[in-house]
């Protein structure tokens, strides 16, 4: 029987990433559920930039659901220490849809924050001009 090899997700949820290390699944712990500590292995370079090493974390996330913001936090992840870029294992990327899927219930939050809102001011260029293209790309 031929078993799936684990590969994670990217932090844009864009899918798999295409090659996360030749033969050799990624694992988080011994036992996921307590969270211990799995035997040392070595783990692959960043395929998102291909010049940093990954290292496992707990980040937090901003996600639109509606016109409502909300901050998932410690989610296990494996994050490049040069470019920054974020892969979530199958089981994570899947608890983070059911999350989203459920609705981020306000009741199930733990805590709130207050964020405050900026307009952008385009770069301004000699003589007083804006730079940038003026393309009207801006979201609504």
């Amino acid at each position: 029987m031929h078993r799936r090899r684990h590969r994670p997700r990217c932090s844009s949820g864009c899918g798999r990433a295409s090659r996360v290390s030749p033969g050799r699944p990624v694992r988080w712990s011994a036992d996921p559920a307590s969270g211990t500590a799995a035997a040392p292995q070595e783990l692959p370079p960043c395929t998102s930039c291909g010049k940093g090493r990954l290292a496992r974390d707990r980040v937090r996330t901003a996600l639109w659901h509606g016109r409502r913001l909300v901050v998932v936090e410690d989610i296990p992840a494996l994050v490049c220490d040069r470019c920054g870029e974020r892969f979530y294992d199958d089981d994570t990327a899947l608890a983070l849809d059911r999350m989203r899927g459920a609705g981020f219930p306000p009741q199930r939050a733990l805590h709130h924050l207050e964020v405050p809102v900026f307009a952008f001011e385009p770069a301004r260029g000699p003589g007083g001009s804006a730079t940038g293209d003026g393309g009207g790309n801006a979201p609504e």
